[in-house]
């Protein structure tokens, strides 16, 4: 069978490669795709930028006629939703006898929104299975029933809910994701990293994360790693087939399960003690007293870790305890940063800006702290209320907001004017960061440079006219080149 994934991101332009690093691929489609080639089926990637309408529905158009596939599957967090939604009553339109699904973090959590979409079925949790035998029922002629994790609009009107099934407990039986069907979208550069998956679920419960509630989906252990082994064979087969020399661990428990994570630092060194040139690994990084630990860097040490990204959020240690439920204080965050600089670490901070109940001198804390360690990057943005989170309860219930709106630029735009923090505010917050953060420490055209960037990414219309420059910049380029090619081509074909 033919399956076709449709996936969007703001943002992004409709031109070959459009992604330029690993980092933009999506895990929960990857593994489907995988399981589903494990099985005998074709499946192809289309990804769409949501800022370019009219492209999407020429780029949907071209692969439903070329491809011609049998199950279209959509996936779509809250804020590509409403996109993903217009180019699923496309297709349902002009191919009416096609079959939609729709998984992912917004449909599992709003089920009852999205079943009143375009679509023929809703994927409520993890997916592999669920759509192998969606897969199976189509292939067979069969209506689709019966399938748990999936709601499906019958032929009669009526919603079926089937109850959902076990989270996947063993990750090790998944085959590793498709990264093939990435290949054509991505951009890659020499200094990429690839990104590797090294579980699934998270034990904290960050009031603006969807955590707390995804785990209540289905029954089972919430929080699963692969085995050191299992993760080790996808690091060989990448380096084999994509060598790269950096690899960064996407997981929120790298300091949570230390014996797991000083196992896995072993096997990673002694796979980089066969190879001539070392490769670098990273990982994200959760403070908590219990996880500051000389041992724990030690190994990330020989392993040859050499980056990890540290979440900060707020410098007050007020807004972080009451607001964002992260249990650490300034001193905290202060000792990992010494650890991790006394192992060889680079460290990159995550920040957010305008928080519910933040004040401007609450912000100017996260400046001093940033300002203090000097983080080697950082990860900066407006914070945005999302539906399933406790964060999106809390301002609807503050009157902070209405309801939920499909907004572009979402963490680049703030949607929220606090009593202490005013939208101008928080804006020039965002805008000035690196200015505040790195005055006196780098170069004054870096700082201004970097500040430029981070406007244009945060107008529409200044990002808009940009990316049609640089399109139009790099399709002129890529007519000129092609032209002396051709000319090198004639010219040594007259020669012969």
């Amino acid at each position: 069978m033919k399956i076709l994934f449709v996936y969007s991101l703001d943002d992004i332009r409709p031109v070959s490669k459009p992604l330029r690093t690993w980092s933009s691929m999506q895990y929960g489609i990857s593994y489907i795709s995988s399981l589903l080639k494990k099985n005998g089926h074709q499946t192809r990637l289309l990804v769409l930028g949501s800022n370019y309408y009219n492209d999407g529905k020429k780029q949907l158009k071209a692969y439903m006629e070329e491809f011609d596939p049998g199950l279209i599957c959509f996936t779509a967090v809250f804020s590509q939703y409403k996109f993903i939604e217009e180019m699923a009553q496309y297709v349902k339109k002009q191919w009416p006898g096609s079959y939609l699904i729709i998984g992912g973090v917004h449909a599992t959590l709003q089920p009852n929104e999205v079943i009143t979409g375009p679509f023929n079925a809703v994927c409520i949790g993890e997916g592999e299975y669920p759509v192998l035998e969606l897969c199976q029922q189509l292939e067979s002629r069969q209506i689709p029933k019966g399938i748990p994790n999936l709601w499906f609009n019958t032929i009669d009107g009526s919603i079926e809910k089937n109850l959902p099934r076990e989270f996947i407990q063993d990750l090790d039986l998944l085959p590793f994701p498709d990264h093939a069907m990435w290949e054509p979208w991505i951009h890659e550069r020499h200094d990429d990293e690839m990104v590797i998956l090294g579980g699934r679920g998270c034990p904290y419960d960050c009031t603006y994360c969807s955590n707390h509630a995804l785990r209540t989906v289905a029954k089972g252990n919430y929080v699963r790693m692969r085995s050191p082994e299992n993760i080790l064979g996808e690091v060989e087969y990448l380096y084999r087939k994509y060598p790269h020399r950096m690899f960064f661990f996407e997981i929120e428990t790298l300091d949570y399960y230390k014996s797991w994570t000083i196992e896995l630092c072993c096997k990673l060194a002694d796979f980089n003690a066969s190879l001539l040139d070392p490769v670098s690994f990273g990982s994200n990084y959760r403070i908590s007293p219990q996880t500051i630990d000389e041992n724990l860097f030690s190994s990330l040490e020989k392993a040859h870790f050499t980056i990890i990204n540290i979440g900060l959020e707020s410098g007050s240690e007020l807004i972080r305890r009451n607001i964002l439920k992260r249990n650490y204080t300034n001193g905290d965050f202060l000792k990992v940063i010494s650890l991790a600089r006394n192992h060889g670490l680079k460290i990159f901070v995550f920040n957010m800006i305008g928080l519910p109940g933040e004040s401007l001198d609450d912000h100017k804390e996260t400046v001093q702290l940033n300002r203090l360690v000097q983080p080697d990057g950082h990860y900066t943005g407006i914070f945005f209320p999302y539906p399933g989170t406790e964060l999106y309860t809390m301002c609807i219930e503050k009157g902070l907001i209405q309801k939920a709106s499909f907004v572009k630029m979402e963490r680049r735009q703030p949607i929220m004017s606090l009593p202490s923090f005013s939208k101008f505010q928080i804006k020039s917050a965002y805008i000035w960061f690196d200015f505040h953060v790195y005055k006196g420490f780098k170069p004054i055209w870096k700082i201004l440079t970097q500040v430029v960037l981070v406007k244009i990414s945060s107008s529409p219309t200044v990002l808009f006219l940009y990316q049609k420059a640089d399109q139009f910049l790099e399709s002129s380029l890529f007519r000129i080149t092609r032209f002396f090619l051709t000319k090198k081509n004639i010219l040594k074909t007259n020669k012969q």
